[in-house]
């Protein structure tokens, strides 16, 4: 008897990355719970001679809730990993919309160790 093949629907908008951890923020939303906005500076590819600037890394945003947003308040400085999903900010102004930022919000967060010459 053939087996039956079971199709796995791919996870979407997953992502991973690493980097150190700074400026983090702490809130509670509107239900009482507790939230961390924080970045996270990562190192910013090099675009060649011609785009080169003296700004060598580049933050991205991140928002935690719960357990995440516990691991992330006490990392600060730290290099971390974190797993999560990118979600675009929206607004409007005067009446029209508005695409804001693109953060990352975090599903796990995870301390790792940098190599000295990857922080200074």
């Amino acid at each position: 008897m053939p087996q039956a093949t079971v199709a796995l629907k791919p996870e979407l908008n997953q992502v991973s990355v690493s980097g150190i951890l700074t400026e983090i923020r702490q809130r509670w939303t509107p239900d009482g719970k507790f939230a961390v906005i924080a970045a996270l500076s990562i190192p910013r590819p090099a675009l060649g001679a011609a785009r080169a600037s003296s700004q060598t890394d580049q933050p991205m945003p991140l928002r935690a809730t719960g357990e995440a947003a516990e691991r992330l308040s006490k990392l600060e400085g730290k290099g971390v990993a974190v797993r999560g999903r990118l979600r675009r900010r929206y607004y409007s102004r005067d009446n029209q919309p508005h695409w804001g930022q693109v953060e990352i919000w975090v599903d796990e967060c995870h301390p790792i160790q940098l190599q000295e010459d990857e922080h200074g």
